[in-house]
C-alpha cells in the first residue's frame, strides 16, 4: 500500500515538475501550458511523428485538466494519490495506442527516471 501511495505521489510530482525550467518558482501554469510543455518534451524525447503529435497533445491536455482538479481540490492525502494514479493509468493506456513499442518503452523509462529523481530529492530534504 505504501508503494502505491509513493507511486501516486511521484506521479503528481512528475506532473508538477515535468518541465520546471519553463515555470516560475511555485507556479505550475495552466493545464494548457503544462500540456504544451509535456507535448514538446515528448516530441523531442520520443521523436513523435506529425501524425502522433496531435493526438498526444490532446491526451496531454485532457489529463492536465483532470490533474488540475486534483491539484486544486485534493490536497496531500491517500485518496488524491489514488485518484492521480488512476488518471495516470488511463493516460498511459491512451498513449500506448498512439506510441509505437519503442516510444512507449522510452516513455516508461522517462517516468521511472523522474520517480528516481524525486526520491533522491526527498532524501536530501
Amino acid at each position: 500500500m505504501k508503494t502505491n501511495l509513493s507511486k501516486a505521489v511521484c506521479f503528481i510530482v512528475f506532473l508538477l515538475l515535468s518541465a520546471p525550467s519553463f515555470a516560475q518558482r511555485g507556479e505550475l501554469g495552466t493545464p494548457e501550458e503544462r500540456a504544451t510543455r509535456m507535448t514538446a518534451r515528448m516530441k523531442e524525447k520520443l521523436n513523435l511523428s506529425a501524425e502522433q503529435e496531435t493526438p498526444v497533445a490532446a491526451i496531454n491536455l485532457k489529463y492536465a485538466k483532470q490533474n488540475q482538479v486534483l491539484i486544486e481540490t485534493g490536497g496531500r492525502n491517500l485518496r488524491t494519490a489514488r485518484q492521480a494514479q488512476a488518471v495516470m493509468k488511463k493516460k498511459d493506456e491512451e498513449l500506448k495506442k498512439i506510441l509505437n513499442a519503442d516510444q512507449y518503452q522510452q516513455y516508461q523509462a522517462i517516468k521511472e527516471e523522474m520517480r528516481a529523481e524525486l526520491k533522491e530529492r526527498r532524501k536530501q530534504k
